[in-house]
């Protein structure tokens, strides 16, 4: 009895050793996670592309300045890696630029791959990733899952496809083809976070058994509130669930703190129905605001 009870007060005091683990929001599914010790961002696409840089002729690049602008107002200092869980230009824009500033490695699908190919990146410098794989950086631990890019409207994905070659930039914006989409478990001594990054769960749910203290789940384009509770949250016990790709990313980042709502992504109603079907708390995120998650 005694040797268990100092088991469990070791165990207790090994994990607080640990650093808490801040998360702050770039915009869309763009997030950083830091333990002070080691810092990941995910999707970092702060250059805002609109309707009118697809019209033909026209070309897309990263505005360094804004990016420059939004990653000092959120305390970037380095990365030990940058992931992307697909590869249109509101995911992956601005992330070989990121992996050439701060360090690290680009990961992503083989399109995700291309685009930092192209925009300059070293072949040591990309990571074509995987499911059945995982990556770890100082006390994080990475793992990738499938999960399809549902369709924007109807049976329509727009700018399906894979890149196969190397994209150039600056590039006419609907050559970011989708590629493979990802979403991740993102494990630490201090708990689970799961990434969804997709507003849909499919039949075959990759991520059916996974179990996290915090879910962060893009919102954007769902179907059903209700049905990704049920499915979803719910059955990861999660203590608390961040929404992301709720603000317009055709227009640019306000700096005064307001958020301009994707249209139609009805965040009223988004948090009506968590707190009425689930025991997880929502915290809605500003740009770049510091927030201990675990």
């Amino acid at each position: 009895m005694k040797f268990i009870t100092w088991s469990l007060i070791t165990l207790f005091f090994s994990l607080n050793t640990y650093s808490q683990i801040t998360f702050k929001w770039f915009g869309v599914t763009g997030f950083m996670l830091s333990d002070e010790k080691t810092t990941i961002v995910f999707d970092p696409a702060i250059t805002r592309i609109g309707p009118l840089d697809y019209l033909p002729f026209r070309t897309v690049k990263t505005d360094e300045a804004e990016v420059d602008y939004w990653m000092n107002r959120c305390g970037v200092k380095s990365a030990s890696a940058t992931f992307v869980n697909h590869a249109h230009t509101d995911h992956v824009i601005d992330a070989p630029y990121v992996v050439k500033k701060f360090g690290g490695k680009l990961y992503g699908s083989s399109s995700v791959v291309n685009v930092g190919l192209g925009h300059g990146l070293p072949a040591n410098r990309v990571q074509q990733i995987k499911p059945g794989y995982y990556w770890t950086f100082g006390d994080f631990k990475i793992q990738p899952f499938l999960t399809p890019h549902p369709p924007h409207f109807l049976d329509t994905l727009l700018l399906d496809g894979h890149i196969n070659k190397p994209l150039p930039t600056p590039t006419a914006a609907s050559n970011y083809l989708v590629g493979d989409t990802f979403s991740f478990l993102i494990t630490h001594p201090k708990g689970r976070i799961l990434f969804q990054s997709v507003a849909e769960v499919e039949q075959k749910d990759t991520l059916k058994n996974i179990k996290a203290d915090v879910v962060l789940l893009s919102i954007a384009n769902r179907s059903s509130t209700e049905h990704l509770i049920e499915k979803r949250i719910n059955p990861s016990q999660a203590k608390t669930v961040i929404p992301l790709h709720h603000d317009n990313f055709l227009f640019k980042m306000r700096r005064d703190d307001e958020l301009d709502y994707l249209w139609g992504v009805k965040a009223s109603e988004f948090t009506e129905a968590l707190e009425k079907n689930s025991k997880a708390k929502i915290y809605w995120p500003k740009y770049c605001e510091s927030k201990l998650i675990l």
